[in-house]
């Protein structure tokens, strides 16, 4: 009795493992899915918040107090369940009387506006046939001051639209001439600008030209005096050639019964002569040379000439150019004239349109 007692002493409470689930698995719903009752029961002891209990083979052992802690916290979890299933009856019948309520009072209010309703409407009906009403006189008496008045209006502004019509017609037909005058006078001066600066042009071609044939005539000069004391210098020699050969002649003639004695002047005579032919044929040398350089002088300046010609007939493109472009503006202004006499006259038509339809 006594171990009996001590036993229950350390641990009282004795409850099988299927017996403490089923009491209080409520404090975790989770171990209904465990296979296992042991872990079960720890699971639940854990929740509890439990120490010093001991797990047996098939049973749980609890101290003192422990039970009526564990109850507690059963007795807890199972307040707060029925504190819920309460709220939510509470809920579910308030809203109910709510619904009741609302619908009554919706019935109610629907009854009550349809009266205002109906009054609102019989007495916006009876001012809406008053604003009708006042509407129709205030109609009346405006369109005929209306009339009236734009009877008025109208007779005013025909006198005023002719007289402004008739303004603008002489504003367009003066600004018309104007611009005639101004294009010819533009024209005038672009032409007359354009010819002296041909003019111009033209006369400094003709000095630059000048000065180039001057100086090209200069040197032919002088290559030409150069070439004609080298004819001179030949005409004297072929003079004294002809000359010697005279005196040869006449020394021969006269000298032919002197053969013998004289053999020693003839041969020098024709050493002479031999050193004669020699500087001719020098000088002929020389000639030919000085025609050859006079020749090759002569194509240099027909090249130069040619290049001449070839600027001039380029400066002749670039002039017949800017005289076209010349022209190709005088037509463009011709043409921008032509399109705004047709505009005016356009505008004329209209304004005489419109001024017989205000007639």
């Amino acid at each position: 009795m006594e171990a009996i007692r001590i036993s229950c002493a350390g641990f009282p409470t004795r409850k099988p493992f299927h017996e403490f689930i089923e009491r209080f698995k409520i404090l975790s719903p989770n171990v209904v899915s465990y296979s296992d009752e042991i872990e079960a029961s720890k699971v639940l002891l854990q929740k509890a918040d439990l120490e010093g209990y001991q797990i047996g083979k098939t049973k749980v052992f609890l101290r003192a107090g422990q039970m009526a802690e564990i109850d507690a916290r059963r007795a807890e979890v199972l307040g707060r369940s029925a504190i819920k299933i309460q709220k939510r009856f509470r809920g579910y019948s308030t809203c109910k009387k709510f619904i009741l309520l609302r619908s009554s009072a919706v019935l109610i209010q629907t009854i009550c506006r349809g009266k205002m309703a109906r009054l609102c409407y019989e007495r916006r009906r009876k001012q809406r046939a008053c604003l009708r009403i006042q509407k129709n006189a205030r109609m009346h008496r405006e369109r005929t001051r209306y009339k009236y008045m734009s009877s008025s209006v109208i007779f005013i502004q025909n006198g005023m639209r002719g007289m402004a019509a008739r303004n603008a017609y002489n504003h367009k037909r003066k600004t018309k001439a104007a611009i005639g005058i101004q294009s010819r006078c533009r024209r005038h001066m672009a032409r007359s600008r354009y010819l002296k600066t041909k003019k111009v042009a033209v006369y400094a071609q003709s000095i630059l030209r000048k000065d180039l044939a001057h100086v090209e005539l200069r040197r032919l000069k002088k290559i030409a005096s150069d070439t004609s004391a080298l004819q001179d210098a030949k005409s004297k020699l072929e003079q004294e050639a002809k000359e010697l050969a005279m005196r040869l002649q006449e020394e021969e003639r006269n000298r032919a019964e002197m053969e013998e004695a004289k053999k020693k002047e003839t041969l020098k005579l024709e050493s002479a002569v031999k050193e004669m032919e020699a500087q001719m044929a020098d000088m002929v040398e020389a000639k030919n040379k000085e025609n050859a350089e006079l020749q090759s002088a002569i194509k240099e300046m027909e090249v130069k000439l040619a290049d001449m010609e070839e600027t001039k007939s380029k400066e002749n493109a670039q002039l017949q150019s800017a005289i076209k472009e010349m022209e190709v503006q005088l037509a463009e202004m011709e043409e921008a004239k032509n399109k705004e006499s047709e505009k005016l006259q356009s505008a004329i038509k209209e304004m005489e349109a419109q001024l017989v339809l205000a007639l």
